[in-house]
């Protein structure tokens, strides 16, 4: 029995493991070959985010608080968002240069787990461990879902746990067994809250599905039943608040808080062009931000599928059922209020309908029924179905030929839909030919096999039709990048100061990626303190306050480097540039940098920010630093300007002199450099590495005080007569009062990595202590042993009051929420247990006097 046990799961896990070697094997992807997959998140955000994950693993230096994201966050939202998978703990077997191999490979062992949780609910549903069940559990590892998301490797546990979810339901009902349905909600929420979310929606719409089934709702006992249910269900969800509370904490202090009425009307969100979803090649990488439910479930299921409905030995009652669960779940995709609450009350940037997987589920499972209850046996039934899948496919290829030419004809602009006509052509095929296996399936149960083979053709077919269009990075490259990097950033650590931040403004990583790497997470995957982060737990006030200083950013999960000026580098304690010219690497140091901490003038605790005005804001908060009214950027004097039409942009031509000796810059919001063309004197200015869409300063030069420029810009935007788009820094009033500060400077002793900022500083008079580390909840100063106010100010920095003296100066962090959470999962936890208890009893007891 056990040997049949372990047969059962383990063909189920490798099954999966030989499609999706096939699959990544064809690819040439690691560990198969050279190609490595650093397209879209996985190359931007979820690699350095598992890089970082190693690291604390392997060191064993555990910590909640990043100075590597941005100018410093709370790392916990990225962990839990990002980083509990148990799979996770594989990574320490893994070099930091090999993480793109790892990542691959556990993509490789969750679609592999998906076919063993699927088994076991469709052994425990159907009672009975046939090898008809891998067919199954292929669909389901390899629906669509999985094709169109693999590469969000963070989102595939939920299809793990999604099978035992569904176990779980069906134990509190059929069992009045409640352990596994509390752990399975449980640890779907830890693993990844946000899918988890969509899977305690789901329990409810099974659980319904379940009762009908059993006729719960009919029976005596029926309120016993739910109330048990509703209470396991909302333990389950409160004993995650060691993960929520906090997480809740820092998510609102990000964009996800944003609210659009506009998504919750009642629209629809896709019309009959989605049926090209059920076929292979429905949709591809270049969609990945825009395309409909990923529905393919390959066509022997969905043949099955439809014969569920069209077969007379069906009852009606059971198709009344299935449609209620499919139904819901085709509506909470199709409308628009639904989809909404489905994704946590937010539109999704991209990557739309993440809550497609469950309806595959739901789908596999009712063409599961369907092939329980012989359908298969019905030639007429197969037949019809077959034809019905056909004539959907034909509807949606022929919606999507027909949707742009009526637009034209109504007079709107022409939209481009991309599609294939030879991925139609092949799904019609593989209908077909499904069809005529399964009616073959009648006279020789050896067609089985074929079957096998043709649902394992389709799932690695449309895998592939996914990555196609997918460009992959190259790990040999990769890895030799990293390391020499690496190395490059460690001397660079070793020689500054702990409390000094570094740029990497160009990475020898560019030339492994496929697409345009920016560099956004250098920091994390080096680590080392920086300024930039791509994530989607980015603090909006640090985005707004950089972006008023003139930092770059091009939406709300991003923030870059790029923008910054001699006085924001001050500012913020940057003390090196690395960048890769030439193959060679090239370190430039800002020997005038205060730490993150430096003493000011107490004016900085009326400082405010004007959105907009970049430079204004430099200049006005660092008159209000130094506690004095001097100009530090001089507007740029005027003499002329002309503007004339080149193609389709205008041509301006400004004559003007600068009025201080420094850098000049150049500031415009909204202004698009990757469009534009600015010339100094005749030689064109270099904009950035990156494609700069929106505001952000830019260095011009450096001029001596009166000289004479002429400043040619070539543009779609238009401008006008304004000195302050250009403005000089004084460089030597500049550089007296940064001397001042580096004076003044908070002496770090403590390694940051630790969630403590720990430091010394004598000060002359009282005053303020400016710390360039964002405003947060989670952190308390003390001053000589003594807490400490902590400030907000310049937006979102901190502060601290200091008497004069000489002081030591310790700031700690602790994760805003964590101990209430911890403290609420425990209560909970022994709630449960307490629940489980008096079940215990009360049905003994009842057992007893029956």
């Amino acid at each position: 029995m056990k040997k049949r046990r372990l047969l059962y799961y383990s063909g189920a896990f490798v099954i999966n493991l030989v499609i999706i070697s096939i699959i990544f094997a064809s690819a040439n992807l690691v560990p198969f070959g050279n190609n490595n997959f650093l397209s879209s998140d996985l190359g931007t955000q979820y690699l350095t985010f598992l890089t970082e994950l190693r690291r604390q693993l392997v060191s064993g230096n555990v910590h909640l608080y990043l100075f590597s994201q941005s100018l410093g966050d709370n790392f916990f939202p990225v962990i839990s968002y990002y980083l509990l998978s148990p799979f996770n703990l594989l990574l320490i077997f893994f070099s930091a240069r090999n993480i793109p191999v790892a990542a691959d490979i556990l993509i490789m062992l969750k679609i592999s787990t998906m076919g063993v949780t699927m088994a076991y609910f469709l052994k425990e549903y159907f009672q009975e461990r046939s090898v008809t069940n891998w067919l199954f559990t292929i669909a389901y590892s390899f629906c669509g879902f999985v094709a169109s998301y693999f590469y969000d490797l963070m989102w595939l546990d939920a299809l793990i746990m999604l099978p035992l979810v569904a176990v779980g339901v069906m134990h509190v009902i059929k069992h009045h067994q409640y352990v596994l349905y509390y752990f399975s909600i449980l640890l779907s929420i830890i693993f990844n809250y946000y899918l988890g979310y969509m899977l305690c929606i789901f329990s409810l719409c099974f659980f319904i599905f379940i009762g009908l089934e059993d006729n719960l709702f009919h029976q005596k006992d029926k309120w016993l039943v739910i109330r048990r249910y509703l209470i396991s269900s909302i333990l389950a969800g409160l004993s995650s608040a060691v993960l929520l509370l906090p997480t809740l904490s820092g998510m609102l202090k990000t964009a996800k808080t944003s609210f659009d009425i506009f998504n919750y009307l009642p629209s629809a969100r896709f019309g009959l062009e989605a049926l090209t979803e059920l076929g292979i090649g429905g949709n591809s990488f270049d969609q990945r931000l825009e395309h409909g439910p990923s529905v393919f479930i390959t066509s022997t299921i969905l043949i099955l599928l439809l014969s569920y409905y069209l077969s007379s030995q069906v009852s009606n009652r059971d198709k009344q059922n299935s449609v209620f669960l499919l139904g819901i779940l085709l509506v909470s995709m199709f409308v628009t209020t639904f989809n909404t609450m489905w994704h946590m009350f937010q539109n999704p940037a991209g990557f739309p309908f993440r809550n497609s997987f469950i309806f595959s589920f739901a789908c596999i499972f009712i063409a599961r029924k369907a092939w329980q209850r012989g359908v298969v046996n019905e030639i007429g039934v197969i037949t019809k179905s077959t034809c019905v899948a056909g004539i959907l496919i034909c509807l949606g290829y022929l919606t999507e030929w027909l949707l742009p030419k009526i637009i034209e004809q109504l007079g709107f602009d022409s939209i481009n839909i991309e599609y294939s006509i030879g991925y139609f052509w092949l799904s019609l095929a593989c209908i077909i030919f499904s069809g005529f296996l399964l009616l073959m399936l009648n006279r020789n149960k050896n067609f089985l096999l074929i079957i096998f083979l043709m649902v394992g053709f389709e799932a690695i077919a449309n895998f592939n039709s996914v990555m196609a269009t997918a460009d992959f990075g190259n790990q040999a490259t990769y890895e030799n990048e990293f390391d020499r990097e690496n190395e490059i950033l460690k001397e660079v650590k070793a020689r500054s100061n702990l409390g000094h931040r570094i740029i990497v403004s160009k990475s020898g990583l560019n030339k492994a990626f496929p697409e345009k790497y920016n560099n956004y997470n250098d920091p994390i995957l080096f680590n080392i303190n920086g300024l930039s982060l791509y994530s989607s737990t980015l603090n909006q006030d640090t985005l707004k306050m950089m972006q008023n200083l003139g930092y770059f950013s091009y939406n709300v999960r991003r923030v870059s480097y790029y923008g910054g000026t001699k006085l924001t580098n001050a500012l913020l304690g940057v003390y090196y540039r690395v960048r890769q010219w030439d193959n060679h690497y090239h370190v430039e140091e800002n020997y005038d940098a205060p730490t993150l901490g430096f003493l000011v003038d107490k004016n900085v605790y009326d400082f405010k920010m004007k959105s907009g005005q970049a430079l204004s804001n430099q200049d006005r908060l660092w008159q209000a630093l130094n506690g004095n009214s001097a100009e530090y950027f001089k507007n740029a004097l005027l003499t002329s300007m002309q503007q004339r039409t080149v193609g389709n942009r205008e041509l301006y031509t400004y004559q003007l002199a600068t009025r201080a000796s420094g850098p000049l810059y150049f500031y415009v919001t909204p202004f698009n450099y990757d469009k534009a063309k600015i010339y100094v004197n005749g030689k064109r200015i270099k904009t950035s590495p990156m494609n700069v869409y929106s505001a952000a300063t830019l260095y011009l030069g450096d001029f001596k005080r009166n000289k004479q420029l002429e400043i040619k810009i070539l543009t779609n935007k238009s401008l006008g007569l304004n000195p302050r788009y250009f403005q000089s820094l004084d460089e030597a009033k500049f550089e007296l009062s940064v001397d001042k500060f580096k004076n003044r400077s908070l002496q770090i002793t403590s390694d940051l990595n630790h969630d403590t900022v720990r430091g010394s500083i004598n000060v002359d008079e009282d005053s303020p202590l400016l710390l360039s580390i964002p405003y947060d909840d989670g952190w308390s100063a003390s001053v000589d042993g003594k807490k400490v106010k902590i400030h907000k100010v310049v937006s979102n920095l901190m502060a601290i009051d200091l008497k004069k003296g000489q002081h030591t100066v310790i700031l700690n962090y602790q994760v805003p929420g964590l101990k209430l959470g911890w403290f609420v999962s425990i209560i909970v936890v022994i709630l449960f247990l307490s629940f489980l208890w008096i079940i215990k009893v009360k049905d003994r007891s009842q057992r007893k006097y029956s």
